[in-house]
């Protein structure tokens, strides 16, 4: 079966889970990466191919921006794998809100998962995953996709409420240290535009989503999140969530 995958991966953690769900499917696969890709440029993916979507999880929700980009691609009655993929916390409305966006453009979730990442604002937490026991979880789970598109599948039933969330947010944005070379790299691949190439230490704070992507592709390691804002809301966080939580996987029935 040919398969395509779709997703946003601002700090590529999202891209490695989907790529091996994919993986454990199929060797002939299509990747669309949509974080940086601003396309309204119309995708139709057939009834007799398969679409593996992964999405992080902001604050319990499908990320607005990336929502909006998923929406130029149509299935026809496609079969779906749907991934959010979060840091530890929970996924709140963020895999209901998946899987309706995929049903709105014509695709059929046959199957969905919540899987745990290191958290991009916050990396003490759940850190260094996914792990090898997280990677065995991703490969049970596209081994029971691949099974219920074999022999057919109903409907599935998921956690989460509509309306979703109402997302929330802490007033911190990542800045630049005195080791910022002002390269342009995070302003060249920032997904919302965020950094100004001329001016690359600072941060639009209206644009920023926090996706923590300036941090991962920085080569000189400038860009964090800190201040005393920060330090507060890292214990607290770090305190509550440091118990390490289970993949939640969910198949049509």
């Amino acid at each position: 079966m040919k398969i395509t995958t779709i997703y946003f991966s601002a700090t590529y953690t999202t891209k490695r889970v989907v790529e091996a769900v994919a993986k454990n499917l199929s060797d002939e696969i299509t990747a669309y990466d949509i974080t940086n890709e601003a396309s309204t440029d119309a995708v139709a993916i057939p009834a007799d191919e398969l679409v593996v979507v992964g999405m992080p999880v902001y604050a319990g929700r499908v990320p607005a921006m990336a929502a909006e980009r998923l929406r130029r691609f149509r299935g026809d009655n496609t079969p779906a794998v749907v991934v959010a993929v979060y840091g530890n916390r929970h996924y709140d409305d963020a895999v209901l809100e998946l899987h309706d966006l995929m049903t709105e453009q014509g695709f059929r979730t046959v199957s969905a998962a919540a899987l745990i990442a290191q958290h991009s604002i916050f990396p003490k937490v759940g850190k260094a995953r996914p792990d090898a026991e997280d990677m065995a979880d991703i490969k049970l789970f596209a081994e029971r996709s691949a099974e219920l598109i074999a022999k057919g599948f109903g409907k599935i039933s998921l956690p989460g409420n509509r309306p979703y969330k109402v997302p929330g947010g802490i007033p911190i944005w990542p800045t630049a240290s005195k080791k910022c070379a002002a390269c342009g790299a995070c302003a060249r691949l920032c997904p919302t535009g965020a950094i100004d190439p001329t001016s690359p230490k600072s941060v639009d704070k209206t644009k920023c989503i926090k996706c923590g992507r300036c941090i991962v592709v920085c080569p000189t390691k400038a860009r964090r999140f800190y201040g005393i804002k920060y330090s507060l809301a890292a214990a607290r966080f770090n305190s509550a969530f440091a118990t390490h939580r289970a993949n939640e996987m969910w198949f049509a029935e």
